[in-house]
């Protein structure tokens, strides 16, 4: 499998249309926090160019490492998917069968977890970035929130359906409570992002 950085966006949404289950739902949550972080590097590169400050030098390597985090996953993602097909595919008599399918499906749940911590991550600094990036390119601030939030809520819905397979059920309930806090944050700095673009807008 390709590296999802390696791919050209043709090949990519040829796969994503294709009747493969690989890519899915969840290496584009990851790819929607990638872009998301690319916007946020942009929106700092043309502010620096302007009004050079410390601040958005730190939060322009934030995004450029949140953006190699997201590819990480996206790849991670694509792996842990497979691996949970193959899980399955073992044949009912392996006794190593239950175990091998729980390993994969707790490592099928993790990655997107990490996914929806760094969208997280992501909507906090454009939360910072929002009110010092160009005025002219606020906008590009909102978007970027917008598809964080879509990252969030997209891993989200990937954990869940994990869960729904998991057998230990006191992991499911901590990785629903999690999943539980995740959701509420991202709602809190989604419209916390949002407003801040929306004031500068008008």
């Amino acid at each position: 499998m390709p590296e999802l950085r390696s791919r050209t966006i043709d090949d990519f949404l040829r796969e994503l249309a294709s009747a493969s289950a690989t890519p899915g739902g969840g290496s584009v949550a990851a790819l929607s926090g990638a872009i998301a972080s690319d916007l946020g590097s942009m929106v700092c590169r043309l502010t620096l160019k302007r009004a050079p400050t410390d601040q958005l030098t730190d939060l322009l390597a934030r995004f450029v490492s949140l953006e190699g985090g997201f590819l990480e996953l996206a790849d991670a993602d694509e792996l842990a998917f497979s691996a949970v097909m193959d899980a399955y595919g073992i044949d009912r008599s392996d006794e190593s069968r239950a175990a091998r399918i729980a390993s994969a499906l707790f490592e099928a749940t993790r990655v997107p977890q990490q996914v929806a911590e760094l969208g997280i991550d992501l909507l906090q600094d454009l939360c910072t970035l929002a009110p010092l990036g160009s005025k002219q390119s606020v906008s590009d601030v909102g978007v970027a929130a917008h598809l964080a939030t879509a990252a969030v809520r997209s891993a989200l819905l990937n954990v869940r359906i994990n869960l729904a397979y998991m057998r230990d059920r006191a992991m499911v309930e901590e990785m629903e409570k999690a999943a539980c806090a995740l959701d509420e944050q991202c709602t809190r700095l989604s419209e916390r992002a949002v407003s801040a673009v929306a004031q500068r807008i008008s």
